[in-house]
């Protein structure tokens, strides 16, 4: 039994690199060596960055053949399952009758269209010309009335003038005439030459003068003030009339014609629509024909018809399919790939081109290599039952000449492991060992006399075990890989000071420098080192800091902290602290949280002992 013991002792010490320390300080003998912390040692050596996930198999160029006929038809037939076939071979046959006759009706449809098109533009043609023969006439027909108009002004009007007053000036003549032979008659007649009837006679025709002169004066006045106005606004009046028919004509042209150009582009637009749905149906009949856009091998697409109870959807000859429904799969295996989901905190390292060692579960013997050929830029649907899970896809390209692929399946499970750096000469220690306050990294060294020492770090890349240290520690050096579980209340302390030197450097620069407080300063990482990697030395102040413990939990800012006020982990320990039975604790009551003097003591170091952060190399 004792034999069996000691064996199974060297077998945890030889798997379990973590534990080798403290196991052989606690087998060996004469050493003083302090057993409490489970401790591995700095060392500097090959550093490997890489992400290791599971995925699986897929072809590369995976192509799946669908229906593309609309609503429902009929599998005529179909390339055995399992058949090698080549780029352009037809695979699969649907049912295409329905499609030829509905193909000839839409031929007729076409036709009528395309008669109603043509007759649609011979209209548009035919009223273009009809507007141009009206317009003109109503042009002409306002040419002849500025013509009449201008004849009358300039001609007629004192032609008819001319005629009126001439019959003036012959009736006054005429008067004249009759008047002195009147008097001629009445001279005789006293002389006995004429009769009194002669005199008689002769008055009376300068009587009818008279009136023939007042009949001519009032022709003369009828021709300026009626007959002449009258006529020169008919003849303005019938200008205007044509310039508004011109402008009518060519309104109800243009409205004529805006008809037969709508009526041209519906025909327009049927006869395009027929068309369109002529071209459809022929797509449809030639979809009919599945051919094969690469070479593969056929893979009937039953994946659904495994949760039916009814064979609807197994794909054979007679077979109803639908549209969009899977009816071949043609992967090409001499192209495979690994599909896997790469967490968030870790998706920033993958890059496109990335080498990748691959291990399929069926065949482990076999390594193949590859790239990371794809990363998705969005996160995948997450599951239901982690909502909060997020996660990225990554296709992962295997190289053809790192194996025999023709043996790889899609569905098969593989391991993949993504190399993102490998350096030769890199300090490194293992990941448990670094604990982050805020902006800065720590690490716990045990020291060779068995103290503990705080020292700030500043770290590099990481991989899933060990983490790279660019500076605050040296290679050889022991550290604590559980620190939290020995250093909990010093942790706490530090993390309170921290946030008091926060505030105090913020209230000390004001207002105006806060957003500047929030960024790193030039020139000065966020862990406090230097540039070139050297740390700030930060040491811790002896007396521990009760009173910033105390002005931090204070919430009701009354000197003393009430239990409500005090975290969890305290409220466990409250009435041990509260000496006075107060049901408060004051600044004297919280320095004993930390032991006499304030000292951390811990594991390995009795009270009083240096705090582990009072010492801090550089």
């Amino acid at each position: 039994m004792l034999i069996a013991a000691l064996i199974v002792v060297g077998v945890l010490v030889l798997t379990l690199p973590a534990l080798r320390t403290p196991l052989f300080s606690a087998f060996s003998s004469g050493s003083t060596k302090n057993t409490t912390y489970i401790t591995d040692r700095a060392t500097r050596g090959s550093f490997k960055v890489s992400i290791t996930e599971r995925g699986q198999l897929d072809s590369l160029n995976n192509v799946t053949l669908s229906s593309k006929v609309k609503g429902f038809t009929t599998i005529i037939s179909i390339v055995p399952e399992g058949t090698m076939v080549e780029k352009g071979d037809v695979v699969c046959e649907l049912d295409s009758s329905l499609l030829v006759d509905k193909e000839k009706q839409q031929q007729i449809q076409v036709t009528q269209a395309e008669a109603e098109l043509k007759q649609a533009e011979e209209n548009v043609a035919i009223q273009k010309t009809q507007n141009e023969s009206d317009t003109s006439a109503a042009e002409l027909a306002l040419v002849l009335a500025r013509l009449d108009f201008e004849k009358f002004n300039e001609g007629e009007s004192q032609r008819d003038l001319n005629v009126k007053e001439g019959a003036i000036t012959k009736a006054r003549e005429d008067l004249q005439r009759a008047e002195e032979t009147f008097e001629f008659s009445k001279r005789i007649a006293k002389k006995g030459y004429k009769s009194q009837n002669d005199v008689e006679a002769d008055r009376i025709n300068v009587v009818k003068a008279e009136i023939d002169l007042e009949i001519a004066k009032e022709d003369l006045k009828v021709e300026k003030d009626y007959v002449q106005t009258r006529k020169y606004k008919e003849l303005k009046a019938d200008i205007d009339e044509k310039v508004r028919n011109l402008e009518r004509v060519k309104r109800q042209g243009i409205a004529t014609l805006a008809q037969f150009d709508a009526r041209l582009k519906a025909s327009q637009l049927t006869y395009e629509v027929e068309k369109s749905e002529l071209e459809r149906n022929r797509e449809q009949i030639v979809a009919c024909k599945m051919i094969a856009p690469q070479n593969g091998q056929v893979v009937y697409a039953n994946q659904d018809s495994g949760r039916r109870s009814s064979g609807e959807d197994v794909i054979e000859e007679g077979t109803e399919v639908r549209e969009r429904q899977a009816i071949i799969q043609l992967p090409d295996f001499s192209q495979m790939k690994v599909d896997a989901r790469i967490h968030e905190s870790k998706i920033s390292m993958i890059k496109q081109g990335l080498p990748v060692d691959i291990r399929v579960d069926a065949f482990p013997e076999q390594l193949y290599r590859g790239t990371v050929d794809q990363v998705s830029s969005v996160p995948i649907s997450s599951n239901w039952m982690r909502p909060d899970l997020k996660e990225y896809k990554a296709t992962i390209r295997i190289l053809p000449d790192s194996g025999d692929i023709t043996k790889l399946k899609p569905g098969l499970t593989a391991e993949i492991e993504i190399r993102i750096d490998q350096r030769p000469d890199v300090l490194q220690v293992p990941v448990q060992s670094v604990i982050t306050i805020g902006e800065q990294r720590y690490i716990f060294i045990l020291m060779p006399d068995g103290r503990t020492e705080r020292r700030e770090v500043k770290i590099g890349q990481a991989s899933d075990t060990m983490i790279e240290i660019l500076s605050g520690i040296e290679a050889g050096e022991e550290v604590i890989l559980n620190p939290r579980t020995h250093f909990a209340d010093e942790l706490i302390d530090l993390e309170e000071q921290l946030a008091i030197e926060k505030k105090k450097l913020a209230a000390k620069k004001g207002p105006a420098s806060v957003e500047a407080d929030q960024a790193t300063p030039a020139g000065e990482n966020a862990g406090g080192e230097k540039p070139g990697g050297e740390a700030t030395e930060k040491k811790k102040p002896a007396g521990g800091n009760a009173g910033g413990m105390l002005q931090r939990l204070d919430k009701d800012a009354d000197g003393k902290l009430s239990k409500e006020e005090a975290p969890e982990r305290m409220q466990e320990r409250f009435d041990e602290l509260d000496a006075n039975k107060d049901g408060f604790l004051d600044a004297g009551e919280l320095s004993k949280l930390r032991g006499p003097g304030g000292g951390a003591g811990g594991p390995g170091g009795g009270a009083g002992a240096p705090r582990s952060g009072g010492e801090n190399r550089p």
